[in-house]
């Protein structure tokens, strides 16, 4: 009897996420179509802000990209911030700018002991600076990792997005990864173009985007703030999250895409997780009280956001509960294998549908390379409980260290438009 119960816990458990699934295929959809609209405004100058530290094996890579993807766009202009990099970051950018001739990308140089002291003090640092000297141009800022890509296209459609809504604040962009190389590369890309995408949509739904870190954009004038960006450890999030709390208005682009690094190695990247998990748990006991109280935030954005906060916890439960549920139906099959063939057709199912999502927006997956990813994605969605268990131990330590992502470099050649 204890056992049953037990079962029946879990099985409210696998429910959660079940139901979690559904609310994603249902309402994660947005509009693909763009339309042209006449700009209410004009966007004087777009600027990118690119922070640097110890970037040098792909820093040419993206300013190479960069001027080859605004070379018919004046207006656009981009800032690297090298941020006291030990490597040659800085000399490999300016010999570059040398032989270019060019004055669309400057190198701004931080000093220690103030700089390397995160991301998000060195873009407060570079913003502080392009906003003392705008005078009254309307400027857009954006922010792009040292990695990033983005097409001609999708510059302009940028601007022209700001142009057309004067009370926008914040823009983000879907995130794709440049040419993979192996299965975790592979499904870090389907997990951005389809199921972050989803979330994001659902999130323009309920009018609470959210900046996820490459690819955000703000209007210049739409914060007061000198230092607009937090130094938390997921620094994108808190940053949005202000802007929502202030009443401003954010919003997903998912027809932008912008292009990154996936990581190749499974530790790196149980790292990387790990430190988006713990600072969202920063996150959760700094704001969401402030976000219960919020008079600016819909009901439905006060319960995504709190969803979002305690996805850590959720995750956990929901993991166990899949995993108790799995080896009480082998240990008692004969009484509950319909049950076990009805969640493997469940989970079959909203797995198809993503991989049916990917294909349409990329192209890039065959019958027999989707058979494969199906299988091997239970193994990748398992990655995510290390990261979480690794969050919650940093966490308990105190660490607050930010552990660095590191680039390498991959040919976007291919990704011109």
């Amino acid at each position: 009897m204890k056992i049953e119960l037990f079962f029946s816990i879990s099985l409210v458990g696998v429910g959660i996420y079940l139901f979690w699934c559904l609310i994603l295929l249902t309402f994660g959809e947005g509009k693909d179509e763009v339309t042209s609209l006449p700009p209410k405004m004009k966007i004087d100058q777009l600027v990118i802000l690119v922070p640097a530290l110890n970037e040098a094996s792909v820093i040419e890579q993206t300013i190479n990209n960069f001027l080859r993807s605004t070379e018919k766009l004046p207006q656009v202009k981009m800032y690297i911030i090298d941020d006291a990099s030990s490597d040659a970051t800085a000399q490999l950018a300016q010999a570059l700018l040398k032989r270019h001739q060019t004055t669309k990308v400057q190198i701004l140089q931080r000093k220690l002991p103030e700089a390397q002291t995160g991301k998000g003090e060195a873009l407060n640092w570079a913003y502080q600076k392009i906003k003392a000297n705008a005078g009254t141009k309307k400027i857009v800022c954006g922010v792009l990792d040292a990695d990033a890509y983005l097409s001609e296209a999708s510059y302009r459609r940028i601007i022209a997005i700001f142009e057309n809504d004067p009370e926008l604040a914040l823009v983000q962009t879907r995130v794709g990864m440049f040419a993979e190389q192996n299965w975790l590369q592979k499904l870090q890309d389907i997990e951005f173009i389809v199921i972050n995408n989803w979330i994001q949509n659902i999130r323009n739904r309920l009018k609470n985007a959210a900046a996820s870190g490459n690819g955000q954009f703000i209007r210049l004038n739409a914060s007061p703030e000198t230092r607009p960006w937090g130094n938390a450890l997921l620094e994108d999030f808190e940053f949005s999250t202000r802007f929502l709390l202030q009443g401003k208005k954010t919003y997903y682009a998912g027809e932008v895409i912008v292009y990154q690094e996936a990581l190749a190695k499974i530790i790196p990247f149980i790292r990387q997780r790990a430190r988006w998990c713990q600072g969202g748990l920063d996150c959760l006991f700094k704001y969401w009280s402030k976000i219960l109280r919020s008079r600016t935030l819909r009901f439905g954005a006060k319960l995504e956001m709190t969803f979002y906060l305690f996805l850590p916890f959720i995750s956990i439960v929901t993991g166990l509960a899949n995993i108790l549920v799995f080896f009480f139906i082998i240990a008692f099959f004969a009484r509950y294998w319909l049950l076990a063939v009805i969640l493997l057709l469940i989970n079959t199912w909203i797995n198809v549908r993503i991989m049916e999502r990917y294909s349409k927006v990329t192209g890039q997956i065959t019958f027999f390379n989707a058979l494969w990813l199906l299988l091997i994605m239970l193994v990748y969605n398992y990655l995510f409980y290390f990261a979480i268990l690794l969050a919650f131990y940093n966490k308990f330590r105190k660490k607050t260290h930010w552990v660095k992502t590191s680039h390498v470099g991959s040919d976007s050649q291919t990704l011109e438009e």
